[in-house]
């Protein structure tokens, strides 16, 4: 049986594709496994999952021999086979998803991607597990630009930084020069939240946002790092800590709230989550803040706000994310929080969209994978010119947090005074209710397992 018959599947809720070629040999799967040889108990190596809640990924286009180089432009702005010249900006997940999407429904039209990064094809949120599954970086690729490009048949430009959008010409300006297009899929994602911090050791924390600065931040763990303090006790500040904590180093999380993803769980969910991971051996540092952050001889001396000191040898700082805005707001589209898009994803410029991390439908910013490929295709019906607009309801969250795993369902990123959590009297399991419907939850532990099951039932 050759490659190409191998088929591929991924979880929704973590981006893990299972591909049959290469199997899982870590949890015992040869390569050659086909989805309907694993074993039911089986589950996703990133979030626990069970095999039933992957979904199966469709076959690509034969694009063999098809030309990936950039299609000449006529004075029209039209290809030369007379489609329209889609330029995507950004190389992440919502970037690939939407080229996936529009070459899956149309084989011919011209894509070009331009990203000022390598544009190499990963889950990002494997980064954050990475170390607990002996990942190298380089190990958490899936393909190569170049690779990845064509395969799906299109151009892409790495190293290019775009620096104007001119929404009239239609033409962008990057340090390479210009480009033109006829639409524009803005996949600008979101970078780590400013901090206000003194001292003169501030610009050696690391913010790790993407495969690049999570190289730095591995280098960094060679050179002799013992203990490692964590800006935020957030979704990713938690699965860094038990990460790093479960291979050995000592942990601390400095957060101004009083219990872990505060934003997100009812206290009894959060204190749970804060005994689990303290028995690894996180420490907490609740209702306080960093406030600076000196060299001290071979480590570092981070001063909090309430007074205490603590030493350690790096800092991380996972203290949530703002969405890339600055190319919108240049090119006079309409930002709030992110970039305005209407429920087709299209932005106040009718031949711009965006998804993702920077796009913001109806006062919420989507920045979870499932809602994103749900964006993509979208973006792709839309360009074919059919109406699919995207459905917005409260996304799913995995917390992956092995020690004690969850899954939460909650309309908005935080907790409504409008909402209530109610213990159903099963264990690990918080309904969050509106009057007596049942619009969210929290699962936790094996219970997390059911996620999909009851997620359909509200959704």
């Amino acid at each position: 049986m050759s490659e190409s018959d191998y088929k591929r599947w991924i979880c929704d809720a973590c981006g893990y594709i299972y591909d049959e070629a290469n199997g899982d040999p870590d949890s015992g799967l040869n390569p050659g496994t086909r989805y309907d040889e694993i074993p039911d108990d089986w589950m996703c190596p990133l979030c626990g999952l069970s095999k039933s809640d992957l979904r199966l990924i469709p076959d690509q286009p034969q694009l063999a021999g098809k030309a990936v180089n950039r299609p000449v432009k006529s004075s029209a702005g039209k290809s030369k086979g007379g489609s329209d010249y889609v330029v995507i900006v950004g190389a992440g997940i919502a970037a690939w998803s939407v080229a996936e999407e529009i070459r899956q429904i149309d084989a011919d039209r011209p894509i070009l991607m331009v990203t000022a990064c390598d544009g190499a094809s990963y889950p990002k949120p494997a980064i954050s597990t990475a170390l607990a599954h002996g990942k190298s970086p380089d190990e958490l690729i899936e393909k190569d630009a170049v690779s990845k490009a064509a395969e799906l048949g299109i151009e892409i430009r790495t190293e290019t930084r775009v620096l104007k959008v001119d929404s009239k010409k239609k033409k962008l300006t990057t340090v390479k020069g210009g480009i033109q297009y006829d639409q524009l899929i803005l996949a600008l994602g979101a970078s780590q939240r400013s901090l206000t911090v003194n001292g003169d050791a501030v610009e050696s924390i690391i913010r790790v946002n993407d495969l690049a600065a999570y190289r730095k931040l591995r280098k960094r763990l060679d050179e002799n790092v013992k203990h490692i303090t964590i800006l935020g006790a957030g979704l990713i500040g938690c699965e860094f800590a038990e990460d790093l904590s479960s291979v050995g180093y000592k942990v601390s999380i400095i957060d101004p709230t009083n219990y872990p993803l505060s934003n997100l769980l009812p206290e009894e969910s959060g204190k749970q989550l804060e005994s689990k991971l303290s028995m690894h051996g996180v420490k907490w540092l609740w209702n306080t803040t960093l406030d600076a952050l000196d060299e001290n001889g071979e480590n570092l001396r981070a001063t909090l706000s309430d007074g205490k000191a603590i030493e350690t040898d790096l800092v991380l700082s996972a203290a949530g994310l703002v969405a890339n805005t600055q190319l919108a707001s240049k090119a006079r589209l309409a930002v709030n929080k992110g970039i305005i898009v209407d429920r087709q994803m299209r932005s106040s410029n009718k031949d711009i969209f965006s998804l993702g991390d920077c796009a913001e439908v109806e006062g919420q910013i989507f920045a979870y994978i499932e809602p994103i490929r749900r964006q993509a295709k979208t973006i792709a019906m839309c360009l074919k010119g059919e109406d699919c607009p995207f459905e917005i309801k409260p996304p799913l969250i995995r917390v992956k947090t092995p020690s004690y795993p969850l899954s939460i369902c909650q309309p908005g990123l935080s907790a409504d005074s409008e909402y209530s959590f109610k213990s159903t009297g099963e264990s690990d399991h918080i309904d969050l209710v509106k009057g007596e419907e049942l619009v969210g939850f929290v699962l936790a532990g094996e219970q997390s397992k059911n996620a999909y099951k009851l997620y359909s039932q509200i959704t």
